[in-house]
This record gives structure tokens, sequence and C-alpha cells, in this order.
């Protein structure tokens, strides 16, 4: 009952853990295709609820900063041209704009475990941007507004490491859109 060799076989099991809880298992490796590590994704899906509980700002704040970085790219928006950021914040068309927009990313968040699901929607958005006729560099303009304003809204949770994560991330991303756009040409 008190022995040392009946106390030491409570502690190991036989799995060699202790105290019976036994070592979690191994993610599955992401599809090769996903620039991410199983771990890296585990992390942007975590980090991008709170994107997700904040769309249609994160949107219009990436979109502000994109305006005012790049004034041309307004232009391409014909019911958004020569409004002032005020006004847009007002704009209910151009809310919606960014939450469409946002739902993109979104969705591909959603679809990191289904990667063909995700490589299709980019692609099918490539598509469509390029029908518009908007070129990839329109699109590629957009990357650094977004990842700014994904940073300010995680504010303190946005690490060097989570940085990393959605550069890699945002590349997959517009990667697929530019692919689908000169499909689409």
């Amino acid at each position: 009952m008190g022995c040392a060799s009946s106390v030491t076989e409570e502690r190991t099991t036989k799995n060699g853990t202790a105290g019976g809880i036994p070592e979690p298992d191994a993610p599955p490796p992401t599809d090769p295709r996903l620039p991410l590590s199983a771990r890296q994704k585990f992390s942007l899906e975590k980090s991008w609820k709170a994107v997700q509980r904040s769309l249609e700002g994160v949107g219009m704040n990436a979109l502000i900063r994109l305006f005012k970085q790049c004034p041309d790219t307004q232009d391409w928006f014909p019911s958004f041209t020569g409004k002032t950021e005020d006004q847009l914040r007002e704009d209910e068309s151009f809310a919606a704009h960014a939450n469409a927009l946002m739902s993109v990313f979104d969705e591909s968040v959603e679809n990191l475990g289904d990667v063909d699901e995700a490589i299709k929607l980019l692609t099918k958005t490539g598509k469509r941007h390029a029908k518009l006729g908007l070129d990839a560099d329109v699109i590629m303009k957009f990357h650094q507004p977004l990842l700014k304003a994904i940073e300010e809204l995680l504010d303190t949770r946005y690490s060097e490491k989570i940085e990393e994560i959605y550069k890699l991330w945002l590349k997959f991303v517009f990667e697929h859109i530019t692919k689908g756009m000169e499909a689409g040409a």
C-alpha cells in the first residue's frame, strides 16, 4: 500500500505519462499548398475570431487606409470617389462593401481545413474582380492596409509571431486571387 513500488506504479501509466492523462496527439500536417504549419493554422484561426467579430470595421479601416495611401484606388469605386473619411464611415454602401470584402477573407480562414475550397473561393474572387476591370496591382495594394487594420484591432495580441502568420496567410490569399484574375482576364 505505502511501498515505493506501488507509488511509482500510480504515477506512471502505460503510455508513460504521469497522472493517467495521455499526451495529446500531434495535429495532422496541413495541406502542403497552405504555407502554414498546423500550429500556425491553429494560431491564425484562434486570432481570427477577434477579427471575425469586427469584420465590417476592419474592412472599413483597411479600405480607408488604402484610399489614403493610394488615393487613385478610390477611383475604382465610383460611389466612394471624392468622399471624406467621415462621409465614408457614414455611408451604408461603403460599410456593406467593406463587409462583403472581408467575408472573402473570413471564408478563406473558415476553409483552411479544405484548401481546395479555399483556393476555389479565392480564384472565383479574382475572376470576378478581373471582369470588373481591376488589375492585380490594385488588389495587391490592399495587402498592407489590411494587415495594419488587423494589427490595430488585435492590439497587444498582435505579436511578431502572429504578424508572420498573417503575412504568410495573406500571401497565399493574394496569390490565389491574382491567379484567378489572370485566368479571368
